[in-house]
């Protein structure tokens, strides 16, 4: 059975558990897809744990009473037994998201300058970039990425869903921080040199790219 088709039985069982029960499977899920455990390897596990636990339901119990209290330790041992990954594939990881951030933006440079060059004959806004802008996306998105992966991870930190308060105090920090950032960004921006790019050589640079991203970071 393909890794797919494991996932999407996965998700019909866990639609006929209670919701203390689902929300146990879903942390132990996220324990074992954020591990080191081939994907292949990892789902048979989980589909395992899915029919017992819907088995052992029907028979009046609960996840705890089949897993124990805590859904990240009944895997625990299986996923220390699997070695770390290589130095390499974390510089991959890392190299991988700004190039294919700056990939993205050489592609809207590329569209948006035909675009403007075939109907003003000129290109525009986009027949231009700011170093800053290239170092900012590419710095940016490994900080935006990192900060994504983090929120995911602690969706479900408790055995059961709840309820958080609206944090006000968290909520102005981050819209503060994100102002600071835009003026500061504005602020950097003029200091920097600004390159005047044809959208043909954006295009090409966007294609590069896409190889890059293929036969380097996602071959098999």
């Amino acid at each position: 059975m393909k890794v797919k088709d494991m996932i999407k039985e996965n998700n019909t069982l866990r639609e006929q558990l209670t919701p203390f029960n689902r929300s146990y499977l879903e942390d132990m899920i996220l324990a074992v897809r954020a591990s080191r455990i081939d994907p292949l390897r990892g789902e048979e596990l989980l589909l395992d744990a899915a029919k017992l636990l819907l088995k052992e339901q029907r028979k009046g119990k609960n996840a705890k009473q089949v897993f124990g209290e805590n859904p990240h330790d009944y895997f625990k041992e299986i996923i220390d037994s699997v070695p770390g990954r290589p130095v390499r594939s974390k510089w991959n990881y890392y190299l991988m998201i700004p190039c294919a951030a700056l990939t993205c933006l050489f592609g809207i440079l590329a569209i948006g300058g035909l675009f403007f060059q075939w109907t003003d004959d000129s290109p525009g806004m986009f027949g231009q970039i700011s170093l800053f802008t290239l170092l900012a996306v590419g710095v940016g998105s490994i900080i935006l990425i990192e900060l994504i992966m983090k929120w995911m991870s602690s969706l479900s930190e408790s055995d059961a869903p709840s309820a958080k308060p609206f944090d006000i105090k968290s909520l102005g920090i981050y819209i503060g921080i994100a102002v600071a950032a835009v003026f500061i960004g504005m602020f950097l921006d003029r200091l920097f040199p600004v390159i005047t790019i044809s959208p043909w050589v954006s295009l090409i640079l966007c294609i590069i790219g896409g190889l890059g991203l293929k036969f380097i970071f996602f071959k098999k």
